[in-house]
């Protein structure tokens, strides 16, 4: 399983259902039958993924919305986040993982 950065690239994954009850998400994935209830951010992240985005976007759209520290928003992301990829409810968006340097920045670099 790959360990996410804040360039990854994450979207809802397909195999699972959920619905919204009192302004939470509550899921379940279908292959494993695994139940997920979601809080208040981690609801407005799952939201969030419905558009395939970096976890650096997720922050930034959780700063502007919640009264958090950016480190600690980052940290705590990161860790939701791979919980979820590891859960099957969340996935890197293809080729996304680990992006390649733009030629501008390669040949910065000199490779």
């Amino acid at each position: 399983m790959p360990t996410l950065t804040l360039e990854t690239h994450l979207r809802q994954h397909a195999d699972q259902i959920a619905a919204e009850a009192d302004g939470e998400v509550l899921m379940m994935h279908v292959e494993s039958g695994d139940y997920f209830g979601l809080n208040e951010v981690a609801s407005f992240i799952w939201h969030r993924l419905g558009t395939p985005c970096t976890v650096e976007e997720l922050c930034h759209a959780v700063l502007a919305e919640f009264d958090v520290e950016p480190d600690r928003c980052e940290t705590d992301a990161l860790a939701y986040l791979q919980g979820m990829v590891e859960d099957g409810l969340v996935e890197v968006v293809s080729g996304a993982l680990s992006p390649q340097p733009s030629a501008e920045q390669a040949a910065a670099q000199g490779t």
